[in-house]
């Protein structure tokens, strides 16, 4: 269950809020971008009246609208829905949007997403939200990935824009994977089955191939010892120097190594490079495009209290491209900032300090 204080309705950011007539007003301004429209959907980009905007359709769906509110200053910044709901598959579909191009890329959209999220899963008792995004929306997919959505499939072309072709790609989470990304507890027994090799939310394999059911965290912590079974995930991380001899350092919100300072990373995805992984990731934590200079070292993180077992390959890099800012507020990752190697802030995740110890060792060499 979830916690009896948990504000399902309001998140760091922004709160979810019943949509009023004066935001089909907004709702039709926002129509008028010619781009907001193009990310939103992949029909002709018409502008809509406040008539034909609003939760009416989506009350149609079978769905829940809620209006995007901040809490500073309890502006109206964009919608989220949760519609086209079958309550016997317990599944639905996904819509989000924030209109003013002013208020993308502050977090805005990440700390919505998170309450839809929460909304669906726990208020709701939803086992999977699925949504589309068009292949050119670079900005949206890296938000849905960083949500804990994975991608599913594409309709190869299914969108023309400007004489070209894009996929549509099919994204969707489950509430055990959502539940591991957040942190938060399933009120319901998952009967997701693993495929073979796939590992559950928890990062545990399948014990039995016949079982129906997977294990929560609290019900592998209390079997007796032997009978869970731990696989070691695989990261990667990027020291990053600049030219004063600075190294970026995030400040960790969530588990692994939940408030500590590290640096910038995350998991390898199945079927990816370790290089190509530790780019991805830095572009999509910090925005900065990154080259590598060299492998610094691999690190091995175990903590059995959270039930976290990494291994960690991490890289000097450089920055070619970019300006480090934080993609993702109010998610895993808080405050962002260049600290010198000499000079380090504390408490520093264990998977950082082999890294940064390397790091210190090539930089008073090169001097």
């Amino acid at each position: 269950m979830a916690p009896r204080h948990l504000n399902a309705f309001q998140g760091s950011k922004v709160r979810l809020a019943a949509p009023c007539p004066e935001d089909c007003m907004r709702l039709s301004r926002f129509t008028d971008d010619y781009e907001y429209l193009r990310n939103m959907d992949t029909d002709i980009a018409v502008p809509l009246t406040p008539d034909e905007t609003g939760s009416s359709s989506v009350r149609r769906d079978n769905g829940f609208e809620f209006a995007l509110r901040t809490l500073e200053g309890n502006r109206f910044i964009g919608f989220t829905a949760l519609y086209r709901i079958e309550w016997n598959n317990r599944s639905a579909r996904l819509a989000i949007g924030i209109g003013e191009e002013n208020d993308r890329g502050k977090g805005y959209g990440s700390d919505a997403l998170a309450l839809i999220l929460r909304y669906g899963f726990h208020e709701l008792n939803l086992n999977r939200i699925a949504l589309e995004v068009i292949e050119y929306n670079e900005a949206a997919r890296r938000a849905y990935l960083k949500a804990g959505f994975r991608e599913e499939g594409r309709q190869r072309s299914a969108v023309l824009r400007d004489g070209m072709h894009y996929d549509l790609i099919s994204m969707s989470i489950l509430a055990e994977e959502w539940s591991a990304q957040s942190g938060l507890p399933l009120s319901f027994q998952s009967t997701h089955t693993p495929q073979s090799g796939e590992m559950d939310a928890g990062g545990f394999s399948q014990r039995n191939g016949n079982e129906q059911a997977t294990l929560s965290l609290s019900e592998l912590s209390s079997l007796p010892k032997g009978e869970s079974e731990i696989s070691p995930r695989i990261g990667v991380g990027a020291v990053i120097l600049n030219d004063r001899g600075e190294v970026l350092l995030a400040w960790r919100n969530r588990q692994p190594e939940q408030h500590t300072w590290s640096i910038p990373g995350g998991k390898v995805d199945p079927y990816e490079s370790l290089e190509t992984a530790v780019i991805r990731e830095i572009k999509e934590e910090v925005n900065l495009d990154i080259a590598i200079d060299s492998l610094l070292c691999t690190a091995e993180t175990i903590q059995p209290q959270q039930q976290e077992h990494w291994i960690s390959v991490l890289y000097s890099t450089k920055v070619i491209g970019g300006h480090a800012c934080n993609l993702e507020e109010g998610g895993a990752i808080g405050e962002i900032g260049w600290f010198p190697l000499h000079d380090l802030p504390s408490p520093l995740a264990c998977f950082a300090v082999p890294g940064l110890e390397a790091m210190k060792k090539l930089y008073n060499e090169s001097l």
